[in-house]
């Protein structure tokens, strides 16, 4: 599958390095930038959902991101397991101001989750900053490859595949079977196709850039 030798080519810990610096402490943001909001200790909270990952959680979650999307104007959406990421490349919410950004999305995030899943869930947020379109693909790379990563690493110790020392991600993915792939790493919806969601990587991906 095209999407998912494209993400085990990606090596997280770079990229972990690359996006963490880029995080914006001052104000204003500057688009291009992605506003990531991650759930704050949704794996107790849902604990009673199925395990690794929840479909109703994750479908619950998108519209979340649809939401957002909608109201603030993101172009492109990112959404796995318990995080939402929403880019603006064009017109940011509330002229650029970070924190009102951070504040106001996590928010509303958090409120139209405990709607929707009938109980108290809560967001964090941070904004990073993004240089172009091809930047933001990367990212966005990043994000589902860490989803993939975590994923497949708690079906493979829930299958007792695992003990001290977790191989490649790579071998990982070879010893286990992913049922649902938009589990793993993802949903992705953008503006200039109705916040319809795509779930193949490469095909998401390349109304942004040629990354595949």
């Amino acid at each position: 599958m095209d999407s998912l030798r494209r993400l085990l080519a990606e090596n997280p810990r770079v990229l972990e390095m690359r996006y963490r610096e880029r995080e914006v402490v001052c104000e204003p943001a500057s688009p291009p930038f992605a506003v990531r909001l991650d759930g704050v200790g949704f794996g107790s909270r849902l604990r009673d959902f199925p395990h690794p990952r929840s479909r109703l959680v994750h479908n619950a979650l998108v519209e979340v991101a649809r939401a957002l999307a909608q109201t603030y104007g993101a172009d492109f959406v990112h959404v796995v397991s318990d995080e939402i990421n929403l880019f603006f490349h064009r017109l940011p919410p509330y002229g650029g101001r970070t924190f009102k950004i951070i504040s106001v999305l996590a928010g509303h995030a958090s409120a139209e989750a405990t709607a929707l899943l009938g109980r108290p869930l809560y967001f964090d947020g941070r904004v990073v900053k993004l240089r172009d379109l091809c930047d933001a693909a990367t990212y966005f790379l990043f994000r589902a490859r860490v989803g993939l990563n975590n994923y497949a690493v708690q079906i493979a110790r829930g299958m007792g595949l695992l003990r001290e020392r977790t191989p490649p991600i790579g071998e990982v993915v070879a010893k286990i079977k992913i049922d649902d792939y938009e589990l793993a790493w993802g949903a992705f919806l953008e503006k200039e196709r109705g916040y319809r969601k795509e779930v193949d990587v490469c095909n998401a991906l390349s109304s942004l850039c040629n990354v595949c």
